[in-house]
């Protein structure tokens, strides 16, 4: 017996064969509203009706039985024929729906589905386009309405941001109809058509037990845990990380753990943009965003006000919108200064910074304001000197790192960073001959760098600055206090995660 969904999430599962399906089926019961079974990723000899009921029976919601062709971009070989005559047998397990591609529907059963007469079983005239969102979704639409399914299906590749934006629009005008509808932009610019579509009226929307089977489609997990997709609706506000790519950032579990704390309708996506340009449009009808690489810099000419902190560095990281204006910030300077509270409220009179890059830029403004005589140490000479001449401070090699000493030192390159978690800018241990050592880098928690200073100084992780910077943007964009020990609870816990799943090198 199947339960009605509450929700509108869809499990899809794509098994290569009939014992792996039903483990994964169980694996989803507490999961997902519905189940697609991608029978095309199984053997013929797999889906014979004994087979198809009990996976309806085991499911216990409501069942999406595809068999996608080759021809359509899924994996079944058959002949439209094969196909129908295999299709006959889900409805006889009462699958709760039938997806079927339009080009079957239209050229094979020219356009009249009998099969579904005298049945429960409800069919999803679909239509997939892996290369585009074409520029005529009406002409699309119309076609898919002449076969009388019972849902709708579009599923096409995003291009530009602005296809999710048509699809929604699509969505919009089907609830208006009181028709069904799935619209769903593919590839990594289309999460947002994902995420948002079922508050605009969408009866569901897709997601992967962890390996995805469509592009840019994201997890169940993450649909419900991350995004609490179905407590979204048309008063959410939207927040977001504009940067390329974003598909590992910790910001989306942050942020949406502290609006949920704070009791905010709010959620936060990724949005990974290499077009800035494309994409400039749309930065004022959402609440706010994060800016990470490659565009810190290139988004300046977007914004219409800047903060002292983007003055000084020369770049932002996170966009809030005053009024009409939006404004850029550079959170990473207080993340910075929070990072260092301590030595800062002890006194730091000499200091080695190590980097001449965007995060030494930050932390040179910080060692500025504290008044202390900075050494930078850089790889290339010419852009070393650059650098220390703007802030007048000294510089060398990084070479020549072991033979610094004082207060402070900051890496600020990413030598160390996950996977390259062997790598130090100071390879001999016994250079380090300062109170305290602040490295930059928060994956892995502990450098390389850090575990070099125990016994000689007091180690500082770059995860101190990443929580603050992310609180600080938080509280920039709602003026509220950000939750700043459940923020770091949620680092910890995705990179203790990421750390146990890494190879051992």
């Amino acid at each position: 017996m199947t339960r009605s969904p509450a929700g509108k999430i869809c499990m899809v599962i794509g098994e290569g064969n009939s014992a792996q399906l039903e483990k994964a089926i169980l694996k989803t019961k507490p999961k997902a509203n519905y189940l697609e079974l991608r029978l095309d990723y199984l053997k013929v000899s797999d889906l014979t009706v004994s087979n198809l009921r009990k996976w309806v029976r085991l499911g216990e919601v409501p069942v999406i039985a595809t068999l996608r062709r080759k021809a359509n971009g899924g994996e079944f070989a058959g002949t439209e024929a094969e196909q129908m005559e295999i299709l006959k047998g889900a409805v006889e397990a009462n699958v709760a729906f039938l997806d079927v591609e339009i080009e079957t529907i239209e050229n094979y059963l020219h356009g009249e589905f009998t099969l579904l007469k005298k049945s429960p079983t409800r069919l999803i005239a679909s239509y997939h386009n892996f290369e585009e969102t074409p520029a005529s979704l009406e002409s699309i639409y119309l076609r898919l309405l002449q076969v009388k399914p019972d849902v709708l299906k579009i599923a096409t590749l995003a291009r530009s941001f602005s296809d999710n934006l048509r699809l929604l629009e699509l969505i919009e005008r089907t609830r208006k109809q009181d028709l069904s509808i799935i619209a769903v932009a593919m590839g990594e610019l289309g999460v947002y058509s994902r995420i948002v579509g079922p508050s605009r009226g969408a009866l569901l929307t897709y997601g992967s037990m962890g390996k995805e089977t469509a592009p840019g489609q994201p997890s169940v997990h993450d649909l419900k845990r991350v995004y609490a997709l179905d407590e979204i609706d048309e008063e959410t506000r939207f927040y977001g990380v504009i940067g390329y790519p974003v598909g590992h950032s910790l910001s989306p579990p942050i942020h949406n753990a502290a609006f949920r704390e704070r009791g905010l309708n709010a959620r936060y996506l990724p949005f990974p943009i290499q077009d800035l340009q494309d994409f400039s449009p749309y930065l004022k009808r959402l609440g706010g965003f994060s800016i990470t690489i490659p565009h810190k810099v290139a988004i300046l000419r977007y914004v219409d006000q800047l903060d002292s902190t983007v003055k000084m560095t020369g770049a932002a990281n996170t966009l809030v919108k005053h009024g009409d204006d939006l404004w850029a910030y550079n959170t990473d300077v207080h993340g910075i200064r929070y990072a260092l509270r301590k030595p800062l409220e002890e006194g730091i009179h000499q200091a080695t910074l190590l980097g001449a890059g965007g995060a030494a830029r930050s932390a040179a403004i910080v060692l500025k304001e504290a008044n202390c005589q900075v050494t930078v140490l850089g790889r290339d000479p010419k852009k070393t000197r650059s650098f220390a001449d703007e802030f007048g401070f000294e510089c060398d090699s990084l070479c020549q790192a072991a033979k610094y000493r004082g207060d402070l030192l900051i890496n600020a390159t990413p030598l160390g960073m996950s996977p390259g978690i062997e790598q130090t800018p100071l390879l001999d241990e016994n250079s380090i001959r300062y109170r305290y050592v602040f490295d930059m880098v928060y994956n892995p928690l502990e450098t390389r760098l850090m575990r070099q200073s125990r016994g000689k100084a007091a180690a500082i992780g770059g995860i101190e600055m990443f929580v603050a910077q992310a609180a600080k943007q938080f509280e920039l964009w709602t003026g509220l206090e950000p939750p700043r020990e459940l923020m770091r609870k949620i680092v910890l816990e995705k990179l203790h995660a990421s750390n146990r799943l890494a190879p051992q090198l």
